[in-house]
């Protein structure tokens, strides 16, 4: 119901709502100390309205979080927060203000059951097409767009443009507009597989962060800004590159046709037989089942594009909180997640610890526990490949742990025994 069109742009659950808020004015938000002091005060003066019960500043989310005595009282708060929002120097904000995605963004839903209805649209124009014996579009209409949306140069030049979740319903659009019009209904019917498997995994993800709310954001639980230096980019898949020969190649066997047999027609079908779809339908139907199947186990994924760099992870660096408990001793699961690294083919560094001497044996590399953890991140990284940093953060203070996740190409932070 939180994605339903008309539902709001903000994240919903029962009497939860989670606000993004900017700054009227930047220069006096950072004079006042940063637009998280302005939302705390914010969050003080909403806690006197007689419908909150509790409001908050989560710094992980940059959300504004206000819990209300119910559902119904949740649409008088958020008018009141607006209006209160003005009075602290901020404002209620549609969007990621701070850049920040939420975990559960409604938007994300509904991005995904909109590029799945288009296919379904398309579908319904090309057999309806088919069924009045209309002629159908140029075959060189469909192989076009075939290609500009297969080319991974071209979706990164759009998606530059007009952001990640725009380009790819403008694509999803043009793309049914295409097959609908060609009478090609094949095409978006493999298509709409993938798009349902999205939308099962943006919906698990939303529900797996409705579930794990109150541990992950209550009042006083440590929280880390989502501030910091810059993440390694994203590296280049296998698939991605072969989609680019692919193109490259579909577009010469083209032209080779042309020129020929001089038939437009040939040319085209030349175009689509070339075209990667496979290269991309591939790996991004298993991701969206692997994120999917990690969000009904409780693993909740922030960005799915670091999901997708499994494949290319050649290391995993294990901080050694991340295998003890509470006690100080070694955790029932230190030898089997070792044991399975192993097993994957990863080069395993384990931070010495005396708790977990008994396993040393099972890691490649031991490193110094006094060695800042962000250096043995990009030492492990090497020339190529990547590298996934498991650990635990007991808050924002635990500056050296933060530096690693935030150096990793694939970052796990355990949240259990309140980790941040």
């Amino acid at each position: 119901r939180n994605a339903l069109p008309g539902a709001g742009d903000h994240w919903r659950s029962g009497a939860r709502t989670h606000l993004a808020v900017r700054p009227l004015e930047r220069d006096l938000a950072r004079r006042a100390g940063g637009t998280g002091q302005l939302a705390r005060r914010l969050a003080e003066a909403l806690e006197e309205h007689p419908d909150v019960v509790v409001a908050y500043w989560d710094q992980g989310l940059a959300r504004l979080v206000v819990t209300a005595t119910g559902e119904a009282a949740a649409d008088r708060v958020l008018d009141h927060a607006a209006d209160l929002a003005e009075r602290h120097g901020l404002v209620v904000a549609g969007e990621d203000a701070e850049e920040t995605t939420h975990p559960a963004d409604p938007a994300g839903v509904r991005a995904a059951v909109a590029t799945l209805a288009a296919d379904g649209v398309g579908i319904a124009v090309a057999l309806t097409a088919y069924a009045l014996r209309l002629p159908p579009s140029p075959r060189m209409v469909t192989a076009a767009v075939t290609l500009l949306r297969e080319n991974p140069r071209f979706r990164g030049r759009l998606r530059a443009r007009l952001g990640d979740t725009p380009m790819d319903l403008a694509l999803a659009c043009a793309n049914a507009v295409a097959h609908g019009a060609g009478q090609t209904p094949t095409s978006l019917v493999l298509d709409g597989a993938l798009r349902a498997c999205q939308v099962a995994e943006t919906v698990a993800r939303s529900a797996a962060f409705d579930a794990v709310h109150d541990q992950l954001s209550a009042p006083g639980r440590p929280s880390i800004p989502a501030g910091g230096p810059p993440r390694p980019p994203l590296h280049v898949s296998p698939a991605q590159e072969y989609a680019a020969h692919a193109s490259a190649g579909s577009v010469l066997g083209a032209a080779a046709t042309l020129l020929v047999k001089h038939d437009v027609a040939e040319a085209a079908e030349a175009v689509l037989a070339g075209s990667p779809k496979a290269a991309r339908y591939g790996p991004a139907a298993f991701h969206a089942v692997l994120s999917a199947a990690l969000a009904r186990t409780g693993v909740l994924v922030r960005d799915p594009r670091r999901l997708r760099q499994l494949e290319m992870t050649r290391a995993v660096v294990l901080h050694a909180g991340a295998l003890r408990t509470e006690d100080g001793q070694a955790d029932a699961w230190a030898e089997p997640v070792l044991d399975a690294a192993r097993r994957a083919g990863l080069r395993v560094v384990l931070v010495d610890d005396p708790a977990l001497e008994d396993f040393a044996g099972l890691a490649d590399q031991l490193v110094d526990a006094r060695r800042p953890l962000d250096d043995v991140v990009h030492e492990a990284r090497g020339d190529e490949g990547g590298v996934l940093v498991v650990a635990r953060v007991g808050g924002a203070g635990d500056r050296d742990v933060l530096a690693a996740l935030r150096a990793a190409d694939v970052a796990v932070a355990l949240t259990d025994r309140d980790g941040a």
